[in-house]
Order: structure tokens, then sequence, then C-alpha cells
């Protein structure tokens, strides 16, 4: 089977220390660049399922606004308590200054 790669954003659309959700078949998405890398991971919280782009990139992770928990850009794991499971983190790539990911089945 073909791997299934959606069209997310522009490049432009996404400079150095911005994120944008995206929802694709009623899974959101979080697509962040953190110090210049492209990242996708779930957009929830794995605490409390509070929206993740409400919170703040550190580094190459992402901080929740509402306890602080901090989760990897790169791999989705938790960081910081409250939250001790991890969120989903996704395969990006880049063609053409567009930006794609491979989203949850």
């Amino acid at each position: 089977m073909a791997e299934k790669w959606i069209k997310v954003a522009s490049c432009a659309e996404l400079p150095v220390g911005k994120m944008k959700r995206v929802d694709i078949k009623g899974h959101r998405y979080l697509i962040a660049n953190a110090e210049g890398e492209i990242y996708a991971v779930d957009d929830l919280c794995s605490h409390e399922e509070v929206s993740l782009y409400l919170g703040c990139i550190e580094g190459e992770n992402i901080k929740c606004s509402l306890h602080g928990s901090r989760f990897s850009l790169k791999n989705g794991t938790a960081l910081e308590e409250p939250a001790t499971e991890p969120i989903g983190a996704y395969s990006v790539k880049i063609t053409q200054d567009l930006i794609f990911i491979r989203p949850k089945n």
C-alpha cells in the first residue's frame, strides 16, 4: 500500500516559532516549526485533552498551557508531569516548499 501524505501548509505559512492546527478526518494535528525544523504531533495534551496550539514552543518541545506538561516534538514523549502518556508524532516531508504529513490511518 502506498504511503498517504497530506498537504497541511506551505513553508511560508509556518516561520520559525509558529504553529498551525489542522483537522484531517476528525483528528486534530499540530504542525510546528521549532528552530527551523517542522514537526507534526497530536494537538491534544494527553493529560487533560487541551489543545497544545494554545501552548508554546520551547526548543524542540511543546508546552501545554493548562498545567505545564511538556512533550517532545520529535517523538511525542511526555517530558514533564502531570502528563505521563505520550502524544502521537507523525512523519513530515517538505516538497517544493509545501509541508506534508503522514497522518493517523
